[in-house]
């Protein structure tokens, strides 16, 4: 039994507030996820005062409508923090204003995007709602039940973050994007062999045996990139796919995955297959989640470090 539901009306503040933990909780790993340090309950202080140049505490409550004391709490945790800083006001020397600092003002172009994600995600949640204010909070604690708030943020963060990805067909001035960047990804887990230097200080072959190379945009540089080398008629490899470690946790590997599985299919391909190792988990898992498939083959693979194949049947 829920006590608190049973309760109904006697019990809407502490419902309320049960709800309100549930979304910081969330809140927090939502901005862990995006590499912020930033506790969601100086969410309203910090909003506000990048609105104002600077603000007394008597102003930050009378603005948000919380108390003195939660308001001095919040931006003292601030100050600790770097994000805060407080002067003396010029016209009444008695009054201590608190403004932004230069740190947390770097901060904000990063928080905007996470800020959208947030409100996007509720707003798709409860724009399907009945306007009965406890039959909504029912809902809402269900769907929170169904798919955690971190998640619905995610999936927004996820999406957004596919879209500002730009995809770039090969061009001979990107060629060293794709040497460096594969460069960088297998010699932090393996070992450069003969064919990997024969691909890469080569790729205008790939392109001349009838294969792709792509490239992955995003903020303004070249993070990624990705080829389809031709096998066999209508048989192409998925390979050569690296991010740049900065890059990493943005969607880029999964956005040039389904790149090359459209060109593949555009090109008339009735199979694209790929060469991994087994300890490079996240690859693979980003392999299964486009559709490629685990399977058992008895070839010996040019690659040292490959022990796993993997395929998918794009006529199925």
């Amino acid at each position: 039994m829920d006590l608190i539901k049973n309760l109904g009306e006697l019990a809407l503040g502490s419902r309320l507030k049960r709800l309100s933990d549930q979304i910081m909780r969330d809140g927090v790993k939502i901005y862990k996820a995006s590499n912020i340090d930033f506790e969601p309950r100086w969410f309203p202080v910090f909003y506000l005062l990048s609105q104002k140049s600077s603000l007394g505490v008597t102003e930050i409550a009378d603005e948000l409508g919380i108390k003195h004391p939660s308001v001095s709490q919040t931006l003292n945790e601030m100050e600790k923090k770097g994000l805060v800083a407080s002067s003396q006001c010029e016209v009444d020397g008695r009054k201590r204003l608190s403004s932004l600092t230069t740190k947390a003002k770097k901060m904000l172009p990063k928080m905007e995007p996470v800020w959208r994600d947030i409100a996007d995600a509720i707003h798709d949640m409860l724009v399907t709602h009945h306007q009965n204010l406890l039959r909504s909070l029912e809902e809402v604690e269900n769907d929170f039940s169904e798919k955690a708030f971190y998640k619905r943020v995610l999936e927004k963060s996820k999406t957004r973050q596919l879209e500002e990805v730009e995809i770039l067909d090969y061009q001979p001035q990107l060629k060293s994007y794709f040497r460096d960047l594969n460069y960088e990804w297998i010699e932090k887990y393996f070992t450069i062999e003969d064919v990997d230097k024969e691909q890469l200080n080569h790729p205008d072959q790939i392109i001349n045996d009838g294969g792709k190379i792509i490239f992955a945009k995003y903020g303004g540089a070249i993070v990624g990139t990705c080829a389809m080398i031709k096998v066999e008629e209508g048989v192409y490899e998925l390979a050569k796919m690296a991010v740049t470690e900065d890059a990493k946790g943005k969607q880029i590997g999964k956005k040039l995955g389904v790149k090359v599985v459209q060109a593949a299919k555009d090109l008339g391909a009735r199979k694209l297959i790929l060469e991994s190792n087994k300890k490079l988990t996240p690859a693979l898992t980003l392999y299964r989640k486009i559709g490629f498939k685990e399977v058992d083959d008895a070839h010996e693979s040019v690659y040292c470090r490959a022990n796993i194949k993997m395929e998918m049947d794009l006529k199925s």
